[in-house]
């Protein structure tokens, strides 16, 4: 099934891309499972949204230091073999949570862990760039963010399954990141370009960031936004009145607008324009917390509200890749995606700690303004760029 919507003649390729992309949905589901479990564990052991957006920023805080190891790590370790030793990392490292209940060793854990976890995205992610056609890269890319969003999804619902209690959460999240690894060293294909020392560099990083700029701002509003709903919003939740279950649901439903809407706006993307698309998605980006604050407690709204607007924002990373993919090839899309990687870890640092603490400051409804304010600031950029881009 999957295989006929690649549309890639070479078998290799294809089972290469199978293998990325099959990965990708397993660690989707583990991550959504464990990221509001973790959260709403904090949230009990010290009452503090701040605490909560600080645990989600040390997450982002791992992702902004490895990524730019990982094109190094690259160029030294064969692609699939590197993938499959930070997804066995990755796992062996989740079952320490409920074995030390310590709030500082909890920081730890998630910090080690999200060093393995940055290392498999951006190796997959580098790995998939390459071996797209560029005609339908942001196809192929929405494909891909459309399996992620699935095991987003699979993950919210194994929430509201499995609650955030006991060892029930933490055995499923090990085993969904150690299943992750069996396509990888199974599915046989080209492995990834290892790239070259010259494009192994922060200044590589660097270079490619400053070429890119409008790709690296859509790596930082993204991941402002994605670590704010899974690390943040499920304590909003809470604080509003939702149960275990609904915070689940919540959660699914953000997911499930990731699936239905990334093969479609990859596809207008390729028709239309990256940027263009970009430009409306950062629109709904401004737009989706207040219709939150709107649907308050109403979980049926929350869920539709939820469903159009992580949906949306989650397009804003397949239309980064399609950016850094088109500008960059070969060896130096590893230090691009290193740098649009970095860009989703600073909005991912950023956005949970400002928005835990405006959670506290202004209970719950701070958060919103955080999220709708990021999108503000990059819409401006974009508008910015667009008007300089007519006049010359």
């Amino acid at each position: 099934m999957l295989a006929r919507f690649l549309h890639i003649e070479d078998a290799g390729r294809q089972r290469s891309l199978i293998a990325a992309i099959l990965c990708a949905t397993l660690c989707g589901c583990g991550f959504s499972l464990l990221m509001p479990v973790m959260s709403l564990n904090l949230e009990a052991m010290t009452g503090s949204g701040k605490i909560v957006g600080l645990f989600g920023a040390v997450a982002a805080l791992s992702t902004v230091i490895a990524s730019p190891f990982a094109p190094r790590l690259m160029a030294k370790i064969p692609g699939r073999r590197l993938i499959v030793i930070a997804l066995v990392l990755t796992a062996v490292s989740h079952p320490l949570f409920p074995l030390i209940p310590n709030v500082h060793a909890w920081f730890l854990i998630r910090f080690v862990s999200g060093l393995a976890i940055t290392i498999v995205f951006v190796s997959s992610e580098t790995w998939i760039n390459q071996i797209a056609p560029p005609e339908r890269r942001a196809t192929i890319l929405g494909l891909y963010a459309t399996a992620l969003a699935s095991g987003f999804g699979m993950g919210g619902l194994l929430l509201a399954a499995v609650g955030s209690d006991g060892w029930l959460p933490w055995t499923t999240g090990t085993l969904l990141f150690a299943i992750g690894a069996i396509p990888i060293a199974f599915l046989q294909g080209p492995d990834i370009a290892p790239p070259d020392p010259a494009h192994s560099t922060l200044r590589a990083m660097w270079g490619a960031a400053i070429f890119a700029p409008a790709a690296i701002g859509a790596g930082i509003l993204f991941g402002a936004t994605e670590q704010s709903f899974f690390a943040v919003f499920p304590v909003y939740g809470e604080r509003i009145g939702l149960f275990d279950a609904q915070i689940g649901f919540m959660m699914a439903a953000g997911a499930l607008g990731g699936i239905a809407l990334q093969a479609i706006l990859g596809r207008i993307a390729d028709h239309v324009g990256r940027l263009r698309v970009a430009l409306i998605a950062t629109l709904v980006c401004v737009i989706g917390p207040i219709l939150i604050y709107f649907a308050g407690a109403n979980a049926w709204a929350l869920y539709a509200v939820m469903f159009f607007y992580v949906g949306v924002a989650t397009g804003l990373y397949t239309l980064g890749l399609a950016l850094i993919g088109e500008r960059f090839n070969g060896g130096s899309l590893a230090a691009a995606n290193a740098a649009f990687v970095t860009a989703y870890g600073v909005g991912s640092l950023i956005g949970p700690t400002l928005g835990g603490a405006a959670m506290d400051i202004m209970d719950p409804h701070g958060l919103l303004i955080i999220t709708s304010g990021f999108a503000v600031v990059y819409l401006a950029f974009l508008g910015v760029r667009h008007i300089t881009r007519r006049t010359g």
